[in-house]
């Protein structure tokens, strides 16, 4: 066979190569105001609907209770099973255990199946979050489990608040004992600003973010949490702002929850 045999199948690549040139422009989603023409302190439009796995599963593994939940492109669902035996038979108090994971679809940064740490730093949240507001001391010898999975997520702190809000129209829906109702909502730092409730484009520009969840019936916090730093006077203002949001979406899940007994 002759060694000078050209392979006519193979497509052969130009002798000189160019580099080609990268833009680094970053586009400034506050350049002309926020993207969707929001106030700098409203948030997205919600979305609220109790029972949809209910009525999917008509076995004896169906949850008590559930709920799915939307704020702008924000969409999580979450399934509460229990009161049901606990790991501990001596146990004076009920327990509040949480699972959180992310769609393999629903953000950039999740890829498969495979529970990351964020996952479950995020569900230790979510427990610490919820837990004060259930009554545990009429549940004893008992577990109430919570199974949240975000479908689409637009901002990490928002998708964390909207999974903690999620969680508790939830709890309702299956009739747990609570002595409030948890709301939560999150706030992001561009400049000397405050931005409520930011999309994944406008955390990506912030230097500073602050997820607060809170009873406001009872007037408490029950999770306060930032990153970045701030001067102490920025962070009691964006405190009270979320404060303050917290009451709009509390008004909107009791709303929807009084709606549903009518």
């Amino acid at each position: 066979m002759s060694h000078n045999v050209v392979d006519r199948r193979r497509i052969n690549g130009p002798q000189r190569s160019v580099e080609p040139v990268y833009t680094t422009k970053v586009l400034d989603p506050f350049a002309t105001g926020r993207l969707d023409e929001r106030a700098l302190d409203q948030v997205r439009p919600i979305f609220i609907k109790t029972g949809p796995l209910d009525a999917q599963s008509l076995s004896a593994a169906a949850p008590s209770g559930s709920a799915y939940y939307e704020q702008g492109k924000i969409r999580v669902s979450c399934a509460i099973y229990g009161p049901r035996q606990g790991r501990k038979s001596n146990a004076r108090m009920g327990s509040f255990d949480c699972d959180f994971k992310y769609a393999p679809f629903s953000c950039s940064w999740k890829r498969s199946h495979i529970k990351t740490s964020d996952e479950k730093e995020i569900a230790l949240m979510l427990e610490h979050s919820i837990a004060p507001a259930i009554r545990l001391e009429s549940y004893p010898k008992a577990s109430i489990d919570a199974f949240v999975t975000v479908i689409e997520s637009d901002g990490k702190a928002a998708t964390i608040a909207a999974a903690i809000n999620c969680i508790s129209a939830a709890l309702a829906d299956a009739g747990i004992e609570l002595y409030d109702s948890v709301a939560a909502c999150s706030m992001a730092l561009h400049g000397e600003q405050w931005v409520s409730d930011c999309s994944q484009a406008e955390e990506n520009a912030s230097t500073c973010s602050l997820l607060v969840a809170r009873m406001p019936s009872a007037d408490e916090i029950t999770y306060l949490l930032q990153h970045g730093k701030t001067t102490p006077e920025q962070t009691q203002q964006a405190i009270q702002t979320c404060a303050n949001d917290c009451t709009r979406v509390y008004a909107v899940i009791c709303r929807y929850l009084q709606a549903t007994l009518e």
